[in-house]
């Protein structure tokens, strides 16, 4: 069967310790035009990852040797920015938390459908794949260059996720303007992601302990009322191309 308008051959890198939902994985997105490699452990996935070089990682939250969101973190400590998907039994928002703030993009539910994770691997590789032209956002004291991928403020480097480094260079590019929770997701996330208001609560949260003096009592990024969220500036933005 010939691959569904795929232009080029994805690598999909499964973790999963049930070989019935590997199975499964993998026969769907052989389908649609995907390689994957599967893995039903924490450390084989970490051994494997140079000589698998995926473009996306679909990881189980329990896995025999460790959980989903300390491998999110070893990937991530080691710049590994390849987007990943984490399948989870678990619903509950400090559960959600956990997987976003280990440095998953993405989160799926168990049980899930295979149109739905589809859906997500679509979305998650098509985001990957958006150029952005380089640049320097500067807000006051803050500082966002875009094409070293650093984010100052005040002088201090911040250490800041794939997400959040997102998040706050659509803030910036809006500066001064109150952006709804919809057009964060949508232009953060995407249009086909499944989040909710929650999504972006968390992740403004976050932002503000790097950001703010006082996170309890935020004056650079604002909460605006049954409205959304707004990047407060002492300055106007300056973007130097």
């Amino acid at each position: 069967m010939k691959a569904n308008n795929q232009k080029t051959t994805r690598r999909i890198m499964l973790v999963d310790d049930d070989e019935t939902i590997i199975e499964t994985l993998s026969f769907n997105l052989k389908r649609q035009g995907y390689e994957t490699k599967s893995f039903n452990n924490g450390s084989s996935a970490l051994s494997g990852l140079d000589a698998t070089s995926p473009d996306l990682i679909i990881l189980d939250w329990t896995l025999p040797d460790m959980i989903g969101p300390e491998i999110c973190k070893i990937l991530r400590s080691r710049s590994v920015e390849v987007p990943i998907l984490m399948l989870t039994g678990r619903s509950a928002p400090n559960d959600i938390a956990e997987g976003l703030t280990a440095g998953a993009d993405d989160y799926l539910a168990k049980p899930f459908n295979s149109v739905e994770l589809l859906a997500r691997v679509q979305a998650l590789l098509r985001r990957s794949k958006k150029d952005g032209k380089s640049s320097k956002l500067t807000v006051g004291e803050l500082v966002l260059d875009d094409e070293a991928r650093r984010v100052t403020n005040r002088g201090k480097i911040l250490d800041l996720s794939p997400k959040e480094f997102t998040l706050l260079r659509v803030l910036m590019l809006n500066v001064e303007k109150t952006m709804s929770t919809e057009v964060l997701l949508n232009q953060v996330w995407g249009y086909d992601f499944a989040g909710d208001a929650k999504t972006v609560a968390v992740h403004i949260r976050w932002l503000r302990q790097k950001l703010e003096e006082d996170p309890k009592n935020p004056t650079l990024l604002e909460t605006v009322h049954r409205l959304g969220y707004r990047l407060n500036s002492p300055s106007n933005v300056e973007v130097q191309k």
